[in-house]
């Protein structure tokens, strides 16, 4: 299976609709930017729906792409 890219919508909202699980299952690894991560974090700060992306083993923050 392949790796792909994501932002933040696709976690965003196939969490909320409680498919999140489709993304491991279409793909090996889903690597986000440092930026969705912090994203992420604001978002669950202001109450908003969103996972706990330290228990997410498919999900590989990455700082840099080069």
């Amino acid at each position: 299976m392949p790796n792909v890219i994501s932002d933040t919508s696709p976690i965003q909202y196939l969490y909320q609709l409680n498919l999140l699980d489709l993304l491991p299952n279409l793909y090996s690894e889903i690597i986000i930017p440092q930026a969705v991560e912090s994203e992420i974090a604001t978002g669950k700060l202001l109450g908003i729906s969103l996972p706990n992306l330290a228990s997410l083993s498919w999900i590989t923050v990455r700082q840099h792409f080069s």
